[in-house]
Formats: C-alpha cells, structure tokens, sequence
C-alpha cells in the first residue's frame, strides 16, 4: 500500500512571545513552506528507504536547503509518527538513529 504524502500543519511555535516583531513575520512567511520541505522528506524515506537523518540531508533533492533544515523536520516527523526509529548506525564518529516510514 503506497504511503500518503500529506502536508502535516506545523505545530510548534516558530517564534517566541518575546522574540522582536520581526521574527513573527518571518515565522508566518516560513511556516507555510514547512510542510512541503516534511512531504518531500517522507517522499524521500519513500524513495530511499530507511536512513539515518545525516544520509537524509547529504541526499541530492535537499542539498538548496540550510544546515539542520531536513534533521529538523525529521524529528518532527518523528514526533508526529510518520518516521520511526529502526535501529542505529554505529558506523560514524557518533551513532546516529536510522529511521523508516511508519
């Protein structure tokens, strides 16, 4: 069965009551563009297969995106069960958690 690609809404403030004006308006410029980047990274996973979120970010389709960007939104989409912890890669200089699609 082919997994759904769904936008997920972001749910975690991207700004905080005591940040500047400005970075309120550049969190609602940005948060709509969050879940494309979290459909393109379960599409991904999909294409892929498991992986650890250091090999998701090395991936060719995320390499116009800033350092931490695809980690970030895979840990999102762990916490909203759509990636799963598989095991763990041991292989780097520091382990890494390997994850799949739920």
């Amino acid at each position: 069965m082919p997994h759904q690609l769904e936008l997920l809404p972001f749910r975690s403030p991207m700004a905080r009551r005591t940040d500047p004006p400005t970075s309120h308006e550049s969190a609602a410029v940005v948060a709509p563009e969050l879940g494309k980047i979290q459909a393109a990274v379960l599409a991904a996973f999909a294409g892929h297969g498991p992986m650890t979120a250091r090999t998701a970010e090395r991936l060719a389709e995320f390499h116009a995106y800033g350092f931490s960007t695809i980690r970030k939104r895979i840990s999102e989409l762990a916490r909203a069960g759509r990636l799963t912890e598989a095991g763990v890669d041991r292989t780097g200089r520091a382990p890494a958690t390997i994850y799949r699609l739920s």
